[in-house]
């Protein structure tokens, strides 16, 4: 990144390998109308960086790299959401409970514990990120076509659970690929 530029990064944590793996098989009951996000980008977002110069994006890597943090156990709470942050952003867009749109995320709840909760207060009140009403979850994928919201919150989720492996600091590259910047493995 040269002087004076910005690009978009996040701070996230992975999920346990044994989830992904059963979330690969959700993903695959609703292949037809679902987009899937990649195993390897699966996470749970905790702070997000929008614009962000390179100093920013030092700050970010050195303070997780110097982070003490015990892995949180990552659980999904069954609870099922859609939406678009960048849908959002277009006036014509009208969210509407009741239906899954084309190109909204299906995002799935995960538990709020302490020790999650702790991680993302100190990353966001470190790197001043603003981050109102903080839901943790991860993105199945993209709606691939409008459909009944229903369908989705009738999927079979695993209840497989573990702790989360790292903490990542990671640069948009592109809406679906994403660069690594510094990872902090954490212990259980």
């Amino acid at each position: 990144m040269a002087g004076g530029q910005r690009t978009n990064a996040f701070i996230c944590l992975r999920v346990p390998p044994d989830l992904v793996d059963d979330l690969v098989d959700v993903q695959r009951q609703c292949q037809d109308r679902v987009d899937p996000q990649y195993p390897e980008h699966i996470h749970i977002t905790l702070g997000f960086l929008h614009g962000a110069d390179e100093r920013k994006l030092d700050d970010a890597r050195s303070f997780i790299t110097d982070g003490a943090w015990s892995a949180p156990a990552i659980r999904l709470t069954g609870e099922v959401r859609h939406g678009s942050w960048t849908l959002r952003k277009n006036p014509s867009y009208r969210y509407d409970e009741d239906t899954v749109q084309k190109g909204e995320q299906i995002r799935l709840g995960i538990e709020h514990t302490p020790e999650l909760a702790r991680i993302q207060q100190d990353i966001t009140q470190y790197l001043d990120i603003v981050e109102d009403d903080f839901w943790p979850h991860v993105t199945l994928g993209l709606a691939r076509e409008d459909f009944p919201a229903s369908d989705v919150k009738a999927l079979r989720l695993p209840a497989v659970s573990g702790p989360a492996p790292s903490v990542d600091v990671q640069r948009e590259a592109s809406a679906t690929a994403f660069t690594l910047l510094v990872r902090k493995e954490l212990t259980p």
